[in-house]
Protein backbone atom coordinates (compact mmCIF):
# COMPACT_ATOMS: atom_id res chain seq x y z
CA UNK A 1 0.00 0.00 0.00
CA UNK A 2 1.34 3.40 -0.98
CA UNK A 3 2.29 5.78 1.78
CA UNK A 4 0.61 9.19 1.35
CA UNK A 5 2.05 10.67 4.52
CA UNK A 6 3.46 14.15 3.86
CA UNK A 7 1.31 14.67 0.72
CA UNK A 8 -1.40 17.32 0.70
CA UNK A 9 -5.07 16.66 0.16
CA UNK A 10 -5.98 18.25 -3.23
CA UNK A 11 -9.11 19.80 -1.70
CA UNK A 12 -8.14 21.25 1.70
CA UNK A 13 -4.39 21.39 0.92
CA UNK A 14 -3.62 19.98 4.38
CA UNK A 15 -1.06 17.16 4.85
CA UNK A 16 -2.34 13.60 4.95
CA UNK A 17 -1.36 11.48 7.95
CA UNK A 18 -1.68 7.75 8.75
CA UNK A 19 -4.45 8.50 11.25
CA UNK A 20 -6.61 10.23 8.61
CA UNK A 21 -9.46 8.48 6.82
CA UNK A 22 -8.04 8.51 3.29
CA UNK A 23 -9.77 7.59 0.07
CA UNK A 24 -8.15 7.32 -3.35
CA UNK A 25 -9.62 8.23 -6.72
CA UNK A 26 -10.19 4.95 -8.61
CA UNK A 27 -9.31 6.62 -11.90
CA UNK A 28 -6.02 8.45 -11.23
CA UNK A 29 -5.03 7.37 -7.72
CA UNK A 30 -5.10 10.84 -6.11
CA UNK A 31 -5.49 10.62 -2.30
CA UNK A 32 -8.04 12.67 -0.33
CA UNK A 33 -9.45 13.05 3.14
CA UNK A 34 -12.72 11.14 2.91
CA UNK A 35 -14.70 14.16 4.09
CA UNK A 36 -12.98 16.40 1.54
CA UNK A 37 -13.67 13.97 -1.30
CA UNK A 38 -17.32 13.69 -0.31
CA UNK A 39 -17.58 17.48 -0.07
CA UNK A 40 -16.01 17.90 -3.51
CA UNK A 41 -18.22 15.22 -4.99
CA UNK A 42 -15.63 14.19 -7.55
CA UNK A 43 -11.88 14.07 -8.18
CA UNK A 44 -10.39 17.51 -8.78
CA UNK A 45 -8.44 15.97 -11.66
CA UNK A 46 -11.55 14.56 -13.33
CA UNK A 47 -11.03 16.73 -16.41
CA UNK A 48 -7.66 15.04 -16.95
CA UNK A 49 -8.79 11.45 -16.61
CA UNK A 50 -9.51 11.08 -20.34
CA UNK A 51 -5.89 12.01 -21.09
CA UNK A 52 -4.60 9.08 -19.04
CA UNK A 53 -3.51 11.24 -16.12
CA UNK A 54 -2.10 9.38 -13.11
CA UNK A 55 -1.43 11.01 -9.78
CA UNK A 56 2.16 10.79 -8.59
CA UNK A 57 3.68 11.72 -5.29
CA UNK A 58 5.06 15.30 -5.58
CA UNK A 59 8.83 15.49 -5.43
CA UNK A 60 8.51 18.30 -2.88
CA UNK A 61 6.49 16.14 -0.50
CA UNK A 62 8.73 15.31 2.46
CA UNK A 63 9.25 11.62 3.09
CA UNK A 64 8.35 10.80 6.67
CA UNK A 65 10.37 8.04 8.30
CA UNK A 66 8.89 5.96 11.07
CA UNK A 67 10.40 3.42 13.43
CA UNK A 68 9.35 -0.09 12.34
CA UNK A 69 8.89 -1.04 16.00
CA UNK A 70 7.00 1.83 17.69
CA UNK A 71 6.05 4.07 14.76
CA UNK A 72 7.82 7.18 16.09
CA UNK A 73 9.00 9.67 13.46
CA UNK A 74 12.71 10.22 12.84
CA UNK A 75 14.69 12.47 10.52
CA UNK A 76 16.19 9.71 8.41
CA UNK A 77 19.86 9.59 9.43
CA UNK A 78 19.54 8.12 12.92
CA UNK A 79 20.72 4.58 13.60
CA UNK A 80 18.45 3.88 16.60
CA UNK A 81 14.96 5.06 17.49
CA UNK A 82 15.06 7.73 20.21
CA UNK A 83 11.77 6.43 21.63
CA UNK A 84 12.27 2.65 21.88
CA UNK A 85 15.92 2.15 20.92
CA UNK A 86 15.18 -0.26 18.06
CA UNK A 87 17.60 -0.33 15.09
CA UNK A 88 16.50 1.73 12.09
CA UNK A 89 17.33 1.21 8.39
CA UNK A 90 17.94 -2.46 9.07
CA UNK A 91 18.17 -3.31 5.38
CA UNK A 92 20.32 -0.37 4.27
CA UNK A 93 22.64 -0.52 7.28
CA UNK A 94 23.16 -4.25 7.32
CA UNK A 95 26.43 -4.03 5.48
CA UNK A 96 27.85 -1.18 7.54
CA UNK A 97 26.50 -2.05 10.95
CA UNK A 98 25.83 -5.77 11.26
CA UNK A 99 24.33 -7.02 14.47
CA UNK A 100 27.34 -9.15 15.31
CA UNK A 101 31.06 -8.76 14.98
CA UNK A 102 32.10 -12.21 13.99
CA UNK A 103 32.00 -15.83 15.18
CA UNK A 104 33.62 -14.86 18.48
CA UNK A 105 32.23 -11.34 18.70
CA UNK A 106 35.63 -9.67 18.95
CA UNK A 107 38.62 -11.82 17.95
CA UNK A 108 38.12 -12.05 14.20
CA UNK A 109 38.85 -9.32 11.73
CA UNK A 110 35.29 -8.17 12.21
CA UNK A 111 32.92 -7.00 9.50
CA UNK A 112 34.17 -5.13 6.49
CA UNK A 113 32.87 -1.73 5.50
CA UNK A 114 30.07 -1.68 3.00
CA UNK A 115 32.19 0.78 1.03
CA UNK A 116 33.42 4.35 1.51
CA UNK A 117 30.05 5.84 0.62
CA UNK A 118 28.08 3.38 2.74
CA UNK A 119 30.19 3.95 5.82
CA UNK A 120 30.44 7.73 5.42
CA UNK A 121 26.72 8.06 6.09
CA UNK A 122 27.24 6.39 9.47
CA UNK A 123 30.28 8.39 10.57
CA UNK A 124 28.39 11.66 10.96
CA UNK A 125 28.14 13.15 14.41
CA UNK A 126 29.94 12.34 17.63
CA UNK A 127 30.04 9.82 20.44
CA UNK A 128 31.10 11.13 23.85
CA UNK A 129 32.12 14.41 22.19
CA UNK A 130 34.54 12.61 19.83
CA UNK A 131 33.99 12.53 16.04
CA UNK A 132 32.91 9.10 14.92
CA UNK A 133 35.63 9.17 12.26
CA UNK A 134 38.21 9.19 15.09
CA UNK A 135 36.49 6.24 16.74
CA UNK A 136 36.61 4.33 13.46
CA UNK A 137 40.30 5.12 12.95
CA UNK A 138 41.21 4.04 16.48
CA UNK A 139 39.10 0.86 16.71
CA UNK A 140 40.14 -0.49 13.32
CA UNK A 141 38.38 -3.12 11.17
CA UNK A 142 35.72 -3.87 13.80
CA UNK A 143 34.67 -0.22 14.08
CA UNK A 144 31.20 -0.72 12.49
CA UNK A 145 30.22 -3.26 15.13
CA UNK A 146 31.41 -1.20 18.08
CA UNK A 147 29.97 2.07 16.77
CA UNK A 148 26.68 0.21 16.36
CA UNK A 149 26.91 -0.89 20.01
CA UNK A 150 27.86 2.58 21.28
CA UNK A 151 25.00 4.27 19.42
CA UNK A 152 22.60 1.65 20.72
CA UNK A 153 23.77 2.42 24.26
CA UNK A 154 23.10 6.13 23.73
CA UNK A 155 19.68 5.46 22.24
CA UNK A 156 18.53 3.07 24.99
CA UNK A 157 20.40 4.56 27.93
CA UNK A 158 21.79 1.13 28.82
CA UNK A 159 25.43 0.07 29.10
CA UNK A 160 24.80 -3.57 28.21
CA UNK A 161 26.20 -4.96 24.97
CA UNK A 162 26.86 -8.70 25.20
CA UNK A 163 30.13 -10.03 23.73
CA UNK A 164 30.60 -13.79 23.56
CA UNK A 165 34.38 -13.49 23.32
CA UNK A 166 34.52 -11.49 26.54
CA UNK A 167 32.15 -13.89 28.30
CA UNK A 168 34.16 -17.01 27.46
CA UNK A 169 37.70 -15.66 27.07
CA UNK A 170 37.77 -12.42 29.09
CA UNK A 171 41.55 -12.23 29.73
CA UNK A 172 42.33 -12.86 26.05
CA UNK A 173 39.66 -10.43 24.86
CA UNK A 174 40.78 -7.54 27.09
CA UNK A 175 44.47 -8.00 26.31
CA UNK A 176 43.67 -8.38 22.61
CA UNK A 177 41.86 -5.03 22.76
CA UNK A 178 44.83 -3.50 24.67
CA UNK A 179 42.89 -3.09 27.91
CA UNK A 180 45.88 -4.28 29.92
CA UNK A 181 44.52 -3.58 33.39
CA UNK A 182 41.24 -5.42 32.83
CA UNK A 183 43.08 -8.25 31.08
CA UNK A 184 45.37 -8.80 34.05
CA UNK A 185 42.44 -8.47 36.49
CA UNK A 186 40.32 -10.98 34.55
CA UNK A 187 43.25 -13.39 34.37
CA UNK A 188 43.90 -13.11 38.11
CA UNK A 189 40.21 -13.71 38.90
CA UNK A 190 40.14 -16.74 36.60
CA UNK A 191 43.26 -18.17 38.22
CA UNK A 192 42.00 -17.56 41.75
CA UNK A 193 38.52 -19.01 41.20
CA UNK A 194 39.85 -22.01 39.24
CA UNK A 195 42.38 -22.79 41.97
CA UNK A 196 40.02 -24.83 44.21
CA UNK A 197 39.10 -27.09 41.28
CA UNK A 198 42.78 -27.52 40.42
CA UNK A 199 43.65 -28.37 44.03
CA UNK A 200 40.78 -30.81 44.12
CA UNK A 201 42.16 -32.59 41.05
CA UNK A 202 45.65 -32.71 42.58
CA UNK A 203 44.16 -34.08 45.78
CA UNK A 204 42.55 -36.90 43.79
CA UNK A 205 45.97 -37.80 42.39
CA UNK A 206 47.53 -37.69 45.85
CA UNK A 207 49.82 -34.79 44.96
CA UNK A 208 48.16 -32.23 47.23
CA UNK A 209 46.93 -32.79 50.77
CA UNK A 210 44.30 -30.18 51.58
CA UNK A 211 44.04 -28.79 55.14
CA UNK A 212 40.25 -29.25 54.82
CA UNK A 213 38.15 -32.28 54.00
CA UNK A 214 37.75 -33.40 50.41
CA UNK A 215 34.01 -32.73 50.59
CA UNK A 216 34.57 -29.17 51.80
CA UNK A 217 37.14 -28.60 49.07
CA UNK A 218 34.57 -29.82 46.54
CA UNK A 219 31.99 -27.36 47.91
CA UNK A 220 34.48 -24.49 47.68
CA UNK A 221 35.31 -25.52 44.10
CA UNK A 222 31.62 -25.57 43.15
CA UNK A 223 30.97 -22.14 44.67
CA UNK A 224 34.08 -20.73 43.00
CA UNK A 225 33.02 -22.15 39.61
CA UNK A 226 29.54 -20.64 39.96
CA UNK A 227 30.96 -17.27 40.98
CA UNK A 228 33.36 -17.33 38.03
CA UNK A 229 30.47 -18.03 35.62
CA UNK A 230 28.51 -15.06 37.01
CA UNK A 231 31.53 -12.77 36.67
CA UNK A 232 32.23 -13.96 33.14
CA UNK A 233 28.71 -13.71 31.74
CA UNK A 234 27.31 -10.80 33.75
CA UNK A 235 30.40 -8.76 34.49
CA UNK A 236 32.62 -9.30 31.46
CA UNK A 237 30.19 -10.48 28.79
CA UNK A 238 27.48 -7.88 29.30
CA UNK A 239 29.66 -4.86 30.02
CA UNK A 240 32.79 -5.52 27.94
CA UNK A 241 31.61 -3.20 25.16
CA UNK A 242 31.05 -0.40 27.69
CA UNK A 243 34.49 -0.99 29.20
CA UNK A 244 35.96 -0.81 25.72
CA UNK A 245 34.06 2.40 25.00
CA UNK A 246 35.56 4.07 28.07
CA UNK A 247 39.02 2.78 27.20
CA UNK A 248 38.83 4.07 23.63
CA UNK A 249 37.44 7.46 24.69
CA UNK A 250 40.34 8.04 27.09
CA UNK A 251 42.97 7.04 24.54
CA UNK A 252 41.42 9.03 21.68
CA UNK A 253 41.12 12.19 23.79
CA UNK A 254 44.76 11.86 24.79
CA UNK A 255 45.84 11.52 21.15
CA UNK A 256 43.67 14.46 20.12
CA UNK A 257 45.27 16.65 22.82
CA UNK A 258 48.74 15.68 21.65
CA UNK A 259 47.99 16.34 17.97
CA UNK A 260 45.63 19.32 18.09
CA UNK A 261 47.21 21.17 15.15
CA UNK A 262 48.21 18.20 13.04
CA UNK A 263 45.28 16.17 11.63
CA UNK A 264 47.60 13.93 9.62
CA UNK A 265 49.65 13.08 12.71
CA UNK A 266 46.47 12.48 14.66
CA UNK A 267 45.21 9.98 12.09
CA UNK A 268 48.57 8.20 12.09
CA UNK A 269 48.61 7.97 15.89
CA UNK A 270 45.02 6.72 16.04
CA UNK A 271 45.85 3.89 13.65
CA UNK A 272 49.14 3.11 15.37
CA UNK A 273 47.98 3.10 18.98
CA UNK A 274 44.48 1.78 18.36
CA UNK A 275 43.15 -1.47 16.98
CA UNK A 276 43.67 -4.95 18.40
CA UNK A 277 46.97 -6.59 19.28
CA UNK A 278 47.31 -9.68 17.12
CA UNK A 279 50.66 -10.51 18.72
CA UNK A 280 49.01 -10.76 22.14
CA UNK A 281 46.26 -12.95 20.71
CA UNK A 282 48.74 -15.38 19.14
CA UNK A 283 50.89 -15.56 22.29
CA UNK A 284 47.92 -16.13 24.61
CA UNK A 285 46.32 -18.74 22.37
CA UNK A 286 49.65 -20.55 22.17
CA UNK A 287 49.93 -20.39 25.97
CA UNK A 288 46.42 -21.79 26.44
CA UNK A 289 47.12 -24.56 23.94
CA UNK A 290 50.43 -25.54 25.58
CA UNK A 291 48.83 -25.44 29.03
CA UNK A 292 46.06 -27.75 27.88
CA UNK A 293 48.50 -30.17 26.26
CA UNK A 294 50.70 -30.12 29.37
CA UNK A 295 47.70 -30.84 31.59
CA UNK A 296 46.66 -33.78 29.41
CA UNK A 297 50.21 -35.12 29.37
CA UNK A 298 50.63 -34.89 33.15
CA UNK A 299 47.24 -36.53 33.68
CA UNK A 300 48.35 -39.38 31.46
CA UNK A 301 51.61 -39.75 33.36
CA UNK A 302 49.77 -39.95 36.68
CA UNK A 303 47.59 -42.76 35.42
Amino acid sequence: MQNYEGCNCPVCKKPLSPSDDIVVCPECGAPYHRACYQQQGACVYEHLHKTGFEWKRPASAPKVHRCPNCGAEYAGDEVFCEKCGSPLHTEEKQGAFPGREGPLGGFGGGPTFAGPAGFAADTKGEIDGIPISDWAAYIGPSAPYYIYQFKRMDATGHKIGFLFSAAFFAPIYFLYRKMWGLGILAGAINLLLNLPAALMMLAEFGIFFAPISYEMLGLVASISSLLLSVIQFVGWGMFAAWFYRRHCARRIRRIREQTQNDPAQRAAQLHKKGGPSKVVLIVLLAFYLLSTLLTIYMTGMLF
